[in-house]
């Protein structure tokens, strides 16, 4: 699977939220990091239109503006998404998946009915639910940090393996997915570095025990309903 990111962030050379994002994918070859310029006159809409073609998921990566994301990128929705590209003739988009990754130095608990946003980042998101639903997309849910600046070395950690897998793994939300990924990866870096001893035992430790993982998986996602009901 190849993925698009496209990154819309006036001041992005400063952004310490995005340049950690950009370091979690280094050496990931089917990944495509693309930055929207800011102040941008026009758009190369035939080369923006190739990118989006060319890939299988694609990821809106922005801060929350107001409630919505940096100016450029309406305007590279409003240059580059044509009618006939998108919906009419062509329908070039369709069967693709789109994702969007958030961040904001709001705290989590301010997003949600009764609290000071009133809203769920997911629920201000519409419009790209919206758009995905028009260009007959897969819409992912998305992927939201909050207080990046706030968080933790172990949090950070956490957030890596997460953000990588929302990018790359085409079943990031069940844990069976997330469990083939970690083995994806872990062949990947033994191929790559033969001499580190100790991650071909990890794999088959993980290989091992794969039925009682995906039971503990099952039964987590079990309490996770009920706590939310």
């Amino acid at each position: 699977m190849k993925t698009l990111i496209i990154v819309a962030h006036p001041k992005l050379v400063e952004s310490g939220t995005q340049q950690f994002l950009k370091t979690s994918l280094a050496n990931m070859s089917e990944v495509t990091w693309h930055v929207l310029a800011p102040k941008q006159a026009h758009f190369d809409v035939s080369n923006e239109q190739a990118l989006l073609k060319a890939h299988d998921r694609i990821v809106f990566q922005f801060p929350l503006y107001w409630y919505s994301a940096p100016a450029i990128l309406k305007q590279w929705e409003d240059e580059v998404l044509t009618r006939n590209f998108v919906y009419g003739t062509q329908q070039a988009l369709a069967q693709k998946e789109l994702g969007v990754v958030v961040s904001t130095g709001d705290p989590q608990r301010d997003f949600k009915a009764g609290s000071s946003e009133q809203f769920t980042l997911s629920e201000l998101l519409r419009p790209y639910q919206a758009l995905a639903n028009k260009a007959q997309m897969t819409y992912l849910p998305p992927f939201t940090i909050f207080q990046f600046a706030y968080l933790s070395e172990t949090e950070k950690q956490q957030l890596v393996v997460k953000y990588q897998q929302y990018i790359t793994n085409t079943d990031f939300e069940s844990f069976h997915g997330r469990e083939l990924w970690f083995e994806q990866q872990l062949k990947q870096k033994i191929k790559a570095n033969p001499d580190l001893q100790k991650l071909p035992q990890i794999l088959t430790a993980i290989q091992d025990n794969r039925e009682n993982l995906e039971e503990l998986g099952w039964t987590l996602s079990m309490i996770k309903d009920d706590e939310d009901e």
